[in-house]
């Protein structure tokens, strides 16, 4: 049964005969993990599964069967039409979005959210994981207002069917609070001569719950501007007022809330909550709380970097999870050299946004997009002390990767 049970956990929407389901059942209750609550705790402990294998903690296109409607009895259960084409809508989504072709993924998308919400309906993961996924889309195509919109009812939706304690409920709060705080800073008017960015932080907020997070984090990929890109315009002095203040604050208790989860499900020093951590001080430093946002920024990169190091002795796909955590680091990184730039801190800014480079090169690509924003930054660094001849080299070369990583593409 047990054995079964670890074939089901892997992603295989089985129907199991009874008498399995019986003692599986048994099995379960002993454990603790019989009901809903034992549910919850085995959908709450997925994560860190997934992270021991280096994976993302939800890719986007796995098949959960505790959230599967099952079918006839028999030894094996095929899913139906339905099911077969809302997996292969998600495939479809996370290929065209890595590709930077956003209009195929959105339609792709959009078809995946309406056959989800009508053969799963509104109160399933599944669901909730296709409007999710609708959103950054929207998100990508720069339809700032629709993502919105579509993150709020994910967020309604996984609320409603996996609780507020649930990593996938953790990053659709994350990610509609990193929309809101790009939404309300592009409102605002920027310090002269602001132009740097924070880079990536975390991925592309793809979720995944299956019968058909992430990925949450990290699933998809490719483009600038799907998932949590960074804050234009790095130099503000407060979070203003009005509407913008007010999305802000949002922003913020978005994030306090998604990192008091993941404390609560994974650990103090797991990667995700650093992710937070490091999300939610581009929200203080937008607000103008730089002593707060330093200090998260520092708590974070201590947390990454221990993380990188134990993930650096593993072996196995530890490489893998080593790449994943050297880009996070990366970000990060670059999130605190802006911030001490902002602090007329010039010498460690450059020493931050250095090494961030060197690890978006190491564990991305030279010319991939917050690698590309890294070496902008540290040109603009050098206008900013003056030398000139410095920040026209950094630029050519900034020319050069892009290039080079337009000809990859043509060729692939």
């Amino acid at each position: 049964a047990m054995r079964l049970f670890s074939r089901l956990s892997r992603g295989f929407a089985l129907r199991p005969p009874p008498s399995t389901v019986a003692a599986h059942s048994t099995v379960m209750a002993a454990a603790g993990l019989g009901g809903a609550v034992g549910r919850r705790r085995w959908r709450s402990a997925a994560p860190l599964r997934c992270w021991s294998r280096g994976k993302s903690a939800e890719p986007y296109s796995r098949y959960d069967p505790l959230h599967a409607k099952h079918g006839p009895a028999a030894e094996t259960y095929v899913p139906p039409a339905t099911e077969a084409r809302i997996r292969s809508l998600q495939q479809q989504i996370g290929k065209a979005h890595a590709a930077g072709k956003y209009d195929e993924a959105r339609l792709a998308a959009a078809e995946c959210r309406e056959l989800a919400l009508s053969h799963f309906g509104p109160d399933h993961p599944v669901s909730a994981s296709a409007v999710n996924n609708l959103a950054l889309v929207h998100r990508s195509l720069g339809e700032r207002e629709r993502a919105t919109a579509l993150y709020r009812e994910a967020l309604v939706l996984y609320r409603r069917s996996v609780g507020a304690e649930h990593q996938s409920t953790a990053t659709v709060a994350s990610n509609l609070a990193l929309l809101l705080r790009d939404s309300s800073v592009a409102t605002q008017p920027a310090a002269e001569g602001a132009t740097e960015e924070d880079g990536e932080l975390g991925g592309r907020g793809w979720t995944g719950e299956s019968s058909a997070d992430g990925a949450t984090r990290g699933g998809g990929g490719g483009g600038r501007g799907g998932g949590e890109d960074g804050v234009a315009g790095g130099g503000l002095a407060n979070g203003g007022g009005g509407a913008a203040g007010d999305a802000l604050q949002e922003a913020r208790s978005l994030l306090e809330g998604a990192i008091l989860t993941r404390r609560r499900l994974m650990g103090e020093t797991h990667p995700e909550v650093s992710l937070g951590m490091a999300q939610l001080a581009t929200v203080l430093r937008a607000q103008g709380d730089l002593g707060a946002a330093s200090d998260l920024l520092e708590r974070a990169t201590e947390q990454l970097d221990a993380s990188r190091f134990a993930a650096e002795a593993q072996a196995g796909e530890g490489a893998k999870v080593t790449a994943r955590l050297g880009a996070l680091l990366a970000g990060a990184l670059n999130s605190l050299g802006l911030l001490r730039k902002q602090q007329g801190r010039f010498a460690e800014a450059q020493s931050l946004y250095t090494r961030a480079s060197s690890l978006y090169d190491t564990c991305t690509s030279t010319s991939s997009p917050d690698a590309v924003v890294c070496r902008h930054n540290l040109a603009e660094l050098a206008l900013a002390a003056g030398d000139e001849t410095r920040a026209r080299a950094i630029q050519l070369d900034i020319v050069r990767r892009v290039e080079a990583g337009t000809e990859r593409s043509a060729a692939d």
